[in-house]
């Protein structure tokens, strides 16, 4: 039974570990690159990648669009679970997760501009973003960043705090 135990936490660590990677991921893809979802990797749009994509290796937009989605909404989950914690690592990622979030904003821009014909697919991302900008309060954690680092380098940590638990 304590076996069991010991490999559902490292699964919830593997978990964490993996949506805070995909977070990461989204908010590295420039204009002009697609998502493969099944083996994460991004793709440079043109002839080869639509012929890769429709054939090969089977990938589409609305996988994209899921694989984004999956990894927001997962995201501030564990937002929510490291702002409850009282272990300073948590709220380190926490803070960490913060600033990976504004950078996927960046990501899902460049998919809308990679995407731009697709009306749809561009209402979808901005959806996400919205809901990104709406949950946490950027400006706010911009002006705060630099005191949390000043209190963090003096062995006092707090963390940013996400707009919906106010």
């Amino acid at each position: 039974m304590k076996r069991q135990n010991k490999n559902s936490r490292h699964n919830i660590c593997d978990i964490k570990q993996e949506v805070i990677s995909r977070l990461k991921f989204i908010g590295k893809i420039n204009k002009g690159e697609k998502i493969n979802t099944l083996h994460m990797f991004v793709q440079p749009s043109g002839i080869c990648t639509t012929i890769s994509r429709t054939f090969i290796h089977q990938d589409n937009r609305m996988n994209t669009l899921n694989f984004c989605r999956d990894t927001i909404h997962r995201s501030f989950e564990l937002l929510i679970t490291f702002e409850r914690s009282t272990e300073s690592a948590d709220l380190l990622l926490y803070n960490n997760m913060v600033q990976d979030l504004k950078k996927a904003i960046n990501g899902l821009n460049n998919l809308k501009l990679t995407y731009i014909s697709d009306t749809k697919f561009c209402c979808d991302m901005d959806t996400m973003i919205e809901d990104i900008t709406s949950r946490i309060d950027f400006d706010e954690i911009d002006s705060i960043h630099s005191s949390y680092e000043s209190a963090n380098s003096n062995g006092t940590l707090s963390p940013l705090k996400d707009k919906s638990n106010k």
